[in-house]
Formats: structure tokens, sequence, C-alpha cells
């Protein structure tokens, strides 16, 4: 007796002993824990405009809830897994947030910044320095040159004068760039109203000479910067103008450095 009381001691230790080390993670265990992983991933965070934009995740669980935002949306931009953006713009920059859920699971959340820049662009001809030429009004050579903030058209504008008697000329910035350092890259030209809305790479372009008030309605600029001074190079770009009675038209050409 005292034998088989031993023997079925040492069998139930046995036992116990064996369910405990074969203990192992539910499968909604294993699945929290593989939420608890989950990283956003991308190639790289610093594109330019145009370039495609994928955002995917490193791991996989089973079974979850995706809820992708944008601090520039309101609104969710995906419940998928990734986040594929074709054609990148000024706005897709800035934090990308990723929250992963479940029930039975802690809410897991990761974030990712995005950045997004004009595309490099060199303009098609090479001006001297601080001067516009114009090809039927009196050129501004050399010119005086202003980089400030106008407060009648209430945005930052890289202005020209020469001297008395000659024109001025003007290019007013989009007011995304009120506060902040235009982007080197092709901007393109447009009406004062259009540099109040998104894409931020316009510019508005005015010049006044002897009454006649001349304006841009199309063309190109090309920004730079050169030892940290913002540059913007421009080439024949067609200007039209009005004394109220009659109309005029020049092109310009020319390549301002701000102070």
């Amino acid at each position: 007796m005292k034998f088989c009381y031993l023997a079925f001691v040492s069998v139930t230790v046995f036992f116990s002993g064996c369910q405990k080390n074969g203990e192992t993670d539910s499968p909604m265990d294993q699945n929290c824990a593989k939420i608890k992983q989950v990283k956003i991933v991308a190639e790289k965070t610093s594109f330019s405009v145009g370039d495609e934009i994928h955002l995917r995740i490193n791991e996989m669980p089973d079974i979850a809830l995706f809820i992708w935002t944008h601090d520039n949306s309101p609104n969710m931009i995906s419940s998928d897994v990734d986040v594929d953006i074709n054609y990148a713009e000024k706005s897709d920059e800035g934090w990308y947030y990723l929250n992963v859920s479940y029930s039975d699971c802690e809410t897991h959340l990761d974030s990712i910044y995005i950045s997004v820049k004009n595309k490099p662009a060199t303009a098609p001809c090479i001006p001297t320095n601080n001067t516009v030429t114009f090809s039927s009004i009196p050129d501004i050579s050399p010119a005086t040159v202003d980089w400030s903030y106008n407060t009648t058209w209430n945005r930052r504008v890289l202005a020209a004068d020469g001297a008395y008697g000659y024109p001025d000329f003007n290019i007013y910035f989009n007011t995304f760039w009120d506060t902040t350092e235009p982007e080197d890259g092709e901007y393109s030209v447009t009406t004062m109203s259009a540099t109040n809305e998104y894409p931020p790479y316009t510019v508005y372009i005015s010049s006044l000479y002897s009454g006649i008030f001349f304006q841009a309605g199309s063309g190109k600029v090309y920004v730079s910067h050169v030892n940290g001074k913002l540059q913007v190079t421009f080439c024949a770009v067609s200007l039209t103008g009005s004394d109220g009675s009659s109309s005029f038209t020049t092109t310009a050409s020319g390549m301002l450095t701000a102070p």
C-alpha cells in the first residue's frame, strides 16, 4: 500500500509538471501581441511633388481593425493595411497616424512624418543677377531688390525698383509662404486671387511703368537659394497692361536675389 501511494503521488506530480511546462498563449493572446508590434514602414520619408508614397505595416495580426488618419484631413484616409498615394502633393505632407485595434486587445498607435517638397528645376535662361530686361519698356538695371511682407496684398513679395521714371517689378508669392521660406523649384505664374489657393507653388507678377499697369497671366519662375538667400529667375514672361484707353504688351526676363 505504501508503495502504491508513493507511486500515485509521483505520477500526479509528473503530470502536473508537464501541464505547466506545456502552457501556451491562446490564439487571441498571440494576436494581441502582434497588434502591439505593428509599426508603419516606408522606404523613405522625404518625397518630391509627383512621387508615389507607399506606407505599410511590418507585422500582420490575424485579426485587427486599421484606421489611418492624416493631420491635414479630419477624415479617415484608409481602413486597409497600407496607404498608397499615386501623385504626392504638398498637401500630403505631415503626420500619418495608424490606429490598430481589436475588441479583446489593447489599442495600439503608431505615427510617421512624411515630407513633400517641390521638385527641383533649373531655369532655361541665365540672366544677369538683379536685372529685369523688357522687350518694349526700359530695363531695370541694376535693380534695388526688397524681400518683404506686403501689407496691402497680405503676402510676401520680391520687389525690384530702378531709377526714377523706370518700371518696377513685383513677384508676389502664394500665401502658403507667408511664414515659411519658399522651397526651390518651378512655380507657375497665376492671378493674384489664385495665390491664396493650392497648390502653393504659384506667384503673381506685376509691373508699373508710366501709368501702365502690367500683369502676367501665365508663365514660370524658378526659385532657388544662393548662400541662403532667395533667388528667382524668369525667362520671357509675357505681360499685358493698359493705361485706361490703350493696351500694351511686353516680355520680361531677369534674376532677382533677396538682400
